[in-house]
């Protein structure tokens, strides 16, 4: 036998979940311009009721007749918008797009520093895929130069797609059915709506969610006229128009006392709907003033009112006898120490640094990833070595946490893991640099190449040659087999002409042949500007070489370089001060490194800036901090390299690369 009681609940429970979209069966009126459902309330009827009977919510009839949550009372009219409620507002299950329609021609603009290898990467497609629909690149990559970027959309896949003037993310997010969100998501490199045409930006769609927009609305509450009221009085006293007010009662061509009317009031409902049912402008509206942070959120998701930095270095601490590059990593820790406390009192937040001992091991690293601390740091420093760094990179990116990679230039995960930091400047970025230096500051220079026949070790010199070539700068090469003489040099300068000699590779035993040369030429033809330009290893050897490079008059370009300065002494004297011991004197020097390091970072989240953004570069004592993202969707790269300058009047100064 069924229980009564409880069938009577499950029907009033059926009622109350009635979709809202359902058809009324009821009267309807026009008021102003929309139509009306209306019903007029029975004789102790409760609101209960009249939801049961009519087929909507108790929240329905509040929603537009707020008075109703107090009472109701005989032949009161309850007012329902026909369009909430004759289907016209169903929710439409989203149309998905077709990505294979949208496949739109994908156009690159190369930049300075790109490889055929990392664009390859970062569009997920071959080196050989690349050459089929740019053939012209068997001939090398051009700055400025468009190519084709070939792409088979498939369903869940990214697509890219290039910028155009007019664009903006809320046309990008309509026409690819996604979200503000997951095009912030995926490509950090922008900022707000602060899109850069031919810019690329990558994409996934049909990634649709729902948010809260704003609706406007209409409540209708009685209102008992008395005597002497009119329109004019009423509607004033209520903040509304007389038009508002006889639209709310058509039938009510005179107000009497004692008659009950309506007072309309504009209201904002809450109302929850899919991007995809929203249009451009309402998106603009959903979205207006909060682009910025939105960005904001992805870049720095920890909340946290603190610093909170995590180092993950194989310490081996518990060993006596320790492996070199543990004590290369116990080294930078103590930099980083001392660049902390050189801060101390200033910093306006408290700073957590949680330090672990990976002891170069995978199982451990695991653990210690697991840990729920680690989830909340702003930024994790991590080992140079390959299994680890990629391990610990790969954590960076799937928990938004940014990875510094400070150890090693031979790591391209910042190719296509945005959370990635890498402060050595990869070797294509250095060599695009040195080129446009030669370019700029030489450019008048007849270069001239010192070929090692001795030695492959070239360093970046054929990609000079290369690119000289290319631009048609003058150039001649000098094969030095033997100790070259300053007579001997004499012999291939032009009066009056400028050289730049740019040595094979940088050995110390390459740099003896030519030298003294070099030197001696430059005091005979004072008609001549000699200038020697060196490769990174030549910073090894200035203490030794000091007065022949003076002489000559060099420059050499490095990733990094210890200056022997007054702030280096008082570095030094700070080290052994705490730790007992002097630093190690190695290149890079790792202390100095771990003090750079922590200074940049320190004083860039102490004023609440990301690292990395334009507003973080800082000048260290051996490092120079200026980091940008190689694409929309790629991590940074330190895109500083430091140029040393020792000129003939004695003068050493060190400066960015381009100054």
């Amino acid at each position: 036998m069924i229980n009564k009681k409880i069938l009577s609940v499950i029907i009033l429970l059926g009622a109350v979940a009635f979709p809202m979209s359902a058809k009324l069966n009821l009267p309807t009126k026009k008021l102003g311009k929309d139509n009306y459902y209306y019903y007029e309330v029975k004789k102790n009827e409760t609101i209960f009721d009249i939801a049961n009977k009519i087929g909507v919510t108790k929240d329905d009839i509040i929603k537009y007749n707020p008075s109703a949550k107090n009472g109701l009372v005989n032949k009161q009219l309850i007012f329902l918008p026909v369009k909430d409620f004759d289907g016209s507002n169903k929710n439409i299950t989203p149309q998905k797009v077709n990505v294979a329609n949208l496949n739109n021609v994908v156009t690159h603009i190369v930049k300075s520093g790109e490889s055929m290898y990392g664009i390859a990467r970062a569009y997920n497609v071959t080196e050989s895929e690349l050459l089929r629909v740019n053939p012209d690149l068997a001939s090398g990559l051009k700055p400025g130069s468009q190519i084709i970027i070939p792409q088979a959309p498939a369903s869940g896949k990214y697509v890219y797609h290039t910028l155009v003037e007019g664009e903006s993310l809320f046309s990008l997010a309509k026409k690819y059915n996604t979200t503000i969100e997951k095009l912030v998501e995926l490509n950090p490199g922008i900022s707000g709506n602060n899109l850069v045409e031919n810019d690329v930006i990558r994409i996934l769609p049909n990634t649709e969610q729902n948010v809260v927009v704003d609706k406007d609305i209409f409540q209708f509450t009685p209102y008992v006229v008395a005597k002497d009221d009119t329109y004019q009085s009423v509607a004033q006293a209520h903040g509304i128009t007389v038009e508002e007010l006889m639209n709310a009662n058509p039938d009510q061509k005179k107000l009497k006392k004692g008659k009950t009317i309506y007072i309309p009031h504009k209201a904002v409902d809450k109302q929850v709907v899919s991007t995809s049912q929203l249009s451009e402008t309402q998106l603009e509206k959903v979205y207006a003033g909060k682009l910025d942070d939105i960005y904001s959120d992805y870049l720095t998701p920890n909340k946290n009112n603190s610093i909170d930095i995590g180092i993950l270095l194989p310490f081996f601490a518990s060993m006596d006898t320790k492996p070199k590059y543990a004590r290369d990593y116990e080294e930078f820790y103590n930099g980083f120490l001392i660049a902390l406390d050189s801060i101390g009192s200033t910093l306006n937040k408290p700073l957590n640094l949680n330090v672990y001992d990976t002891r170069n091991n995978k199982e451990i690293t695991d653990s210690l990833l697991a840990l729920d601390k680690l989830k909340t740091s702003d930024i994790i420093i991590a080992p140079s070595e390959q299994d680890q760094l990629e391990k610990i990179l790969n954590y960076g990116k799937e928990n938004n946490i940014d990875v510094l990679n400070c150890f090693t230039a031979k790591n391209d995960s910042y190719i296509s893991n945005n959370r990635v930091m890498q402060v050595h400047i990869p070797s294509s970025y250095l060599t695009a640099r040195v080129n446009e230096c030669l370019d700029k500051k030489f450019k008048d220079y007849v270069l001239v190449y010192l070929d090692d026949p001795e030695s492959d070790n070239k360093d970046i010199y054929d990609e000079i040659k290369k690119h000289a070539s290319e631009v048609k700068h003058q150039n001649k090469t000098l094969t030095i087999a033997s100790e070259l003489t300053g007579k001997n040099l004499s012999k291939y300068l032009e009066p009056g002409s400028s050289y730049l000699f740019i040595p094979a590779n940088g050995k110390e035993s390459f740099l003896k042949k030519f030298v003294n040369g070099l030197k001696e030429a430059k005091k005979l033809r004072v008609d001549c500007d000699l200038v020697l330009f060196a490769h990174p290893e030549y910073t090894m050897y200035i203490n030794k070489y000091k007065e022949d490079l003076m002489a000559i008059d060099t420059y050499i370009y490095s990733r990094f370089y210890m200056p022997d300065n007054q702030q280096v002494k008082d570095f030094n004297a700070k080290y052994k001060s705490t730790f007992g011991v002097a630093p190690s004197n190695s290149m890079p020097n790792m202390s100095l490194t771990g003090f750079d390091l922590g200074m940049f970072l320190v004083k860039a989240y102490a004023k609440g800036i990301v690292p990395g953004s334009k507003d973080s570069e800082y000048d260290g004592i051996q490092t120079n901090f200026d980091f940008e993202r190689v694409n929309n969707w790629a991590g940074y790269i330190n895109k500083s390299v430091r140029m040393v300058h020792l000129s003939p009047n004695k003068e050493f100064t060190i400066k960015d690369l381009n100054d």
